[in-house]
């Protein structure tokens, strides 16, 4: 650096007032309390005494490595950005790891000013090991986490909430619903419902890359997309899932002392240094929520209380039950379609026809025998409604027009001296994901065949449930299963043949009326047989979808739909397409379902297909389908007809 300069007027000079300014800083250092050196041999102590504890293979230094053991002996970290280990191996070696990270504690302040010391970029760890190890910290090297700092101070955690967001079928990702963490800034989360809107959302979900939907599920079946970590403030998500998605919440407070709280927070800071491979089914969003509490909280046993193969997020609410005490409290959050259907119940005809005009035209005149009440109650509902309909429009500003309607109708609003009464939404304890039935199933039937005589029938599910299952917990009006199989078992001859296997199978139902033209709609791929004059029983590959309407009203008693179907079929067998073995159909389907409480419920499904270019030139399928629910088990009646054969069915069904 050239430290000379120039006067006013040119005449040089070596700068004075630097000289001044580097005699004081000399002597402030001069009178400042010294600080510590790294202490070389101290490092060997507490190497040696992590050893002789065996703190490796304690269950806290696992659970902070995200170490699970893949055979006797032998662990293999589910973090799979580098940055996130110190240690060359540290990946598949815990030991390795840990006296890396004791190395890493005596390491000089990076030069690089956006490098992390590793005190301070792992400070769950740090926290731990000096705990257990009783770090002198005069022995250390000094340090400075102000990002960490910052980071914690901002979040400002005080209790945790766990937060569960409704299905929503219209996004494959977020069939199953998901969850993701709160951090509030009050010991008592519910100490104001505003207030509560400032506290922080901790999101585990995928990085996508792709916008086409088939890349998108192969990436992530196999684990193709960075699953990463990050934190939001809270209204965000409440916007993105209860305004955007129309979403309702469930928000599960959790009983964590402080000290977990803490080491939640760290932990969490820690995890932002890295990536997992993202999978769908298993290594997916609640999946790593739930490891993420486990490692700031060893006395939870949380993922060995939901299955292995698909990680469901309801079946992780339902894990935080498995630890008693855990949960101190469940709160519920409408979403805007359920406040706006909450608002709508209980207008009159007149004040509905009202809210219609004003959802087509905001500038329609009222009807003029409305009081000034009813004026307000339909000037509010037709708010609500721009909301559900313009949700990200309004907020992201991309539509002028729907930002100009809303306008005119609060002006239109402000000008009748009537206060709204304070919307009343009863919590529906029976949608609480938490009580819904186990997602696998299992089942034995038996019954007669007029073609097969005598047969039994194993009904086995992976996941998730149909719209015959008890419907507590659950969507009223979707479905979704996946890997659905049925075995028949003739009895007269011995013989074992594949019913049906599929892939996936959905439904949804959407209540067709003037304030919704949501379309509802339903698809399968997979395997099944076929029964009719094109074959006997012939199995055969299976894609089909269908669109239409329904009426299915929020109650969930009773349902009506009508759809368009395509029905694809492939098979050797299969008198079909220029002979080849391919199908198509075409034709309605249609459908009633009648529940009596979450006791019984009774769905009856017809199908009629047309067969363009092959033999038969139609076929069809009826069946009906009752449930009593009994808990765990249900008893089912089934009755199917199809062009050669008709038989009945009962038995048990099991929810695992």
């Amino acid at each position: 650096m050239d430290l000379e300069g120039s006067s006013g007027d040119g005449t040089p000079f070596f700068c004075s007032d630097t000289l001044r300014a580097a005699v004081a800083i000399l002597l402030l250092l001069a009178a400042a309390p010294a600080r510590a050196a790294p202490d070389p041999p101290y490092l060997g102590e507490l190497i040696a005494a992590a050893r002789a504890q065996g703190l490796a293979s304690e269950l806290q230094w696992l659970r902070l490595g995200h170490w699970r053991q893949v055979s006797r002996g032998v662990f293999e970290s589910e973090a799979d950005g580098p940055g996130f280990f110190l240690a060359a191996n540290g990946k598949t070696d815990p030991a390795a790891e840990l006296e890396w990270t004791l190395r890493g504690f005596f390491a000089p302040e990076p030069r690089n000013p956006k490098s992390q010391h590793p005190a301070c970029k792992f400070p769950a760890r740090y926290a731990w090991l000096s705990k257990r190890l009783g770090f002198d910290p005069a022995r250390l090297p000094p340090r400075s986490c102000a990002r960490f700092e910052e980071f914690r101070g901002t979040v400002a955690a005080q209790s945790v909430t766990f937060v569960f967001s409704s299905y929503y079928l219209n996004n494959p990702a977020s069939a199953f619903g998901h969850t993701f963490l709160r951090l509030n800034k009050t010991a008592e989360p519910r100490t104001g419902k505003r207030f509560e809107l400032m506290d922080y959302g901790i999101d585990y979900a995928a990085d996508v890359d792709t916008g086409n939907a088939l890349l998108y599920a192969f990436k992530g079946l196999f684990g193709l997309f960075h699953g990463t970590f990050k934190n939001i403030p809270y209204f965000y998500k409440v916007r993105e899932y209860g305004d955007y998605e129309s979403r309702d919440l469930w928000e599960y407070d959790l009983d964590l002392p402080p000290e977990e709280v803490e080491r939640l927070v760290a932990h969490l800071w820690e995890m932002g240094s890295t990536w997992f491979d993202y999978y769908y089914l298993d290594e997916n969003c609640s999946y790593h929520i739930l490891g993420a509490l486990e490692a700031a909280s060893p006395r939870l046993e949380l993922i060995s209380h939901v299955p292995s193969a698909v990680v469901l997020p309801a079946d992780t609410v339902k894990a935080l039950y498995r630890n008693p005490g855990l949960v101190r409290a469940v709160h519920y959050r409408p979403s805007v379609r359920t406040q706006f259907e909450a608002r709508i119940r209980d207008l009159s005809g007149e004040e509905l026809a009202a809210v219609a005009d004003l959802a087509r035209r905001p500038d329609a005149a009222l009807p003029p025998g409305l009081s000034d009440e009813q004026r307000a109650r339909a000037l509010d509902a037709a708010l609500d409604h721009v909301d559900v309909v313009y949700a990200r429009d309004l907020v992201d500003g991309r539509d002028a027009a729907a930002a100009r309607e809303k306008q005119g109708l609060m002006e239109r609003r402000a000008s009748i001296p009537v206060q709204s009464a304070d919307l009343q939404i009863p919590t529906p304890f029976s949608r609480r994901p938490d009580v819904g039935h186990g997602s696998r199933r299992a089942g034995l039937l038996g019954g007669a065949s007029r073609a097969d005589g005598p047969l039994g029938v194993v009904d086995l599910r992976l996941h998730l449930h149909d719209l015959a299952d008890p419907p507590d917990g659950y969507p009223l009006m979707a479905q979704i299963e996946f890997l659905p199989m049925r075995l028949r078992l003739g009895l007269r001859d011995g013989s074992v043949q594949l019913d049906e296997l599929l892939l996936v199978r959905a439904a949804s139902l959407s209540d067709f009326g003037r304030f919704n033209r949501h379309v509802s709609w339903s698809f399968r791929f997979g395997t099944a047989t076929v029964r009719d004059g094109g074959c006997r029983a012939c199995l055969a590959a299976v894609g089909e979808i269908g669109g239409g309407v329904a009426v299915a009203p929020a109650s969930g008693a009773f349902a009506a739909w009508l759809l368009a179907d395509t029905e694809l079929l492939a098979g050797p067998d299969l008198a079909g397409i220029a002979g080849k073995g391919v199908r198509l159909g075409l034709g309605p389907s249609a459908g009633l379902l009648w529940r009596a409480g979450s006791r019984l419920s009774l769905v009856a499904t017809g199908r009629l297909l047309a067969l363009p270019w092959s033999f038969p030139r139609t076929t069809f399928d009826l069946r009906l389908v009752t449930r009593l629910h009994l808990g765990v088990a249900s008893v089912e009646l089934e009755v199917r007809k199809t062009p050669l054969d008709v038989e009945g069915l009962a038995g048990l069904l099991f929810y695992l």
